[in-house]
């Protein structure tokens, strides 16, 4: 698919958008938010995919194509498809995680696709401050006016739904995140665009539930 698009490219020097996610990063080196700029150290397969993308795409923004690079963290979805009924989590659910809601990530990427000084660059993009499974297992309650379930899917249950289920075999390799977060910086992106068009937790999953 990658070889498609940059013959594509080369051809007609289209502008290029490429979204990614935080696989390529590993293991964070520490507790700082990891900027644009970091050393990337994949060790997952995916990751490692990513990792080669990414080079030959940065070989080509070098070359002067108008190609920028967007990276977000995980979806609200991947926690709250199952709302109303419970809420999904991963790893620890005293650990933070990051997330953006799809609306917020549309909103963001047209900020960049209009600027065309953007091109060229890599751009961390993020919801709300991160959160922790209680703390967002906390919010939904208020708003729900009861109490809620937070099923966490640890390793080995990931482990075990994995002989079964495609998305979990996925999930498995890259669950570390759950358990060692990567958390963006996004002033990058945020001293440039702002970010008021940036929804709440409360926001985001007040809207979502009135989907339901």
């Amino acid at each position: 698919m990658i070889d498609a698009t940059l013959a594509a490219l080369e051809n007609t020097r289209a502008h290029y958008v490429y979204i990614d996610n935080i696989y390529l990063y590993g293991r964070p080196a520490s507790s700082s938010r990891v900027a644009e700029d970091i050393v990337r150290q994949p060790i997952s397969v995916k990751g490692k995919i990513r990792l080669d993308i990414e080079n030959r795409l940065r070989d080509l923004m070098a070359q002067g194509q108008p190609i920028m690079i967007v990276r977000f963290p995980d979806f609200y979805d991947i926690s709250t498809d199952p709302l109303p009924r419970f809420l999904r989590w991963f790893g620890p659910p005293h650990l933070p995680h990051q997330f953006i809601s799809t609306r917020d990530g549309a909103q963001a990427l047209y900020r960049l696709v209009m600027d065309p000084d953007a091109y060229r660059e890599i751009w961390h993009v993020a919801g709300d401050e991160p959160i922790s499974g209680l703390g967002l297992q906390k919010i939904t309650q208020e708003i729900l006016g009861r109490k809620l379930p937070l099923w966490v899917f640890g390793p080995r249950l990931i482990k075990l739904l994995g002989f079964v289920n495609a998305p979990a075999r996925g999930l498995q390799e890259t669950q570390y995140l759950w358990q060692d977060p990567v958390i963006l910086n996004t002033d990058k992106f945020v001293n440039r665009y702002g970010s008021a068009f940036i929804h709440s937790h409360q926001a985001v999953i007040r809207e979502l539930l009135n989907r339901q």
